[in-house]
């Protein structure tokens, strides 16, 4: 079930449109002096970090612990990453093929992002009309993402699923273009960060126990839909005040804390079935891209108002 959610729960615009649009509104009213109840926001992120701190301890503590000493925790399977010395070719290309599928969707959605940064008719829309925009693209998401996934993973549909590939990219990535307004220079230590996190939650994933974080799927159901009723509560109620900045650090960091646990579920999740579907069975590397690639986006769109959020306090 939980893998459903990479297509279609996942899709990273409930409450990105409202929370871009705030975090741009309120860049603009800072440098104007016209921002009022400052202090329970920074309190609200003071908090957020807080949390955040204490979720990475407690998590990398965790990580470290199970990779050290397996043993002690009755953890005695053979990781990924030991396996991958005796895979056979077909599951070793099945991987490959997962993941540069992965690094183009990140390409066509930065590419998106830059082109799309002043596309004026949309970011009037997303202006006046947050909420029907945030249903319209979250439509289309879904959309693309359903039809994409429904189709077999075939030479002869490679060029449908390549299309609706590259549409959901493009619907990302020109709903995200308005962040490059953010600053440049907030972005780009974003997307580090973010790399740095996937790069870091992808390697503690594979020298796991093969089905370690494959058990998570309830707890991260039900977090999924608390960081998701708390980013769609946002777009109504701004962040400055104690219920909206409530909302809005359970959206934030909390969503953090939420994506980073679902990437390690989604990394076994895909090893163990590049492994266990037969080798002439239909294997669709582009839909199992689409999960890691739809956290990644998840995680990247939070780092960014953490960062921003940090530099408008400074």
């Amino acid at each position: 079930m939980l893998s459903r959610l990479s297509c279609v729960g996942r899709i990273p615009l409930t409450g990105c449109v409202a929370n871009l649009r705030t975090a741009a509104r309120t860049t603009i009213q800072q440098k104007a002096g016209q921002v009022s109840r400052k202090e329970v926001t920074k309190d609200w992120h003071y908090y957020g970090k807080i949390f955040l701190g204490g979720s990475a301890i407690v998590g990398g503590t965790s990580i470290c612990a199970a990779g050290l000493f397996p043993n002690k925790f009755g953890d005695v399977e053979v990781n990924a990453l030991q396996r991958a010395t005796i895979w056979p070719e077909y599951v070793s290309q099945r991987m490959k093929s997962t993941y540069v599928w992965f690094g183009l969707g990140l390409a066509a959605t930065a590419g998106t992002m830059v082109a799309t940064k002043n596309f004026v008719p949309l970011q009037n829309l997303m202006a006046s009309h947050p909420f029907i925009t945030m249903i319209a693209l979250m439509g289309a998401t879904m959309g693309l993402s359903t039809a994409q996934r429904s189709i077999p993973y075939s030479n002869n549909n490679m060029l449908t699923k390549v299309a609706l590939a590259a549409g959901l990219y493009g619907v990302i990535g020109t709903v995200l273009g308005p962040m490059m307004h953010i600053g440049g220079p907030i972005v780009t230590r974003a997307a580090m960060y973010t790399g740095a996190l996937v790069s870091g939650l992808t390697l503690a994933a594979v020298t796991a126990p093969s089905e370690k974080y494959l058990t998570m799927s309830g707890p991260l159901m039900m977090g999924f839909g608390v960081v998701a009723c708390a980013s769609l509560a946002s777009a109504f109620l701004p962040p400055t005040g104690m219920v909206g900045g409530g909302l809005y650090t359970i959206a934030v960091y909390g969503g953090v804390v939420l994506f980073s646990a679902m990437l390690l579920y989604d990394t076994q999740r895909i090893v163990k079935s590049c492994e266990v579907i037969p080798k002439h069975g239909n294997y669709d590397p582009i839909a199992q891209s689409i999960s890691v690639y739809m956290t990644t986006i998840n995680l990247f769109i939070r780092i960014v108002q953490i960062v921003a959020g940090g530099n408008r306090r400074k």
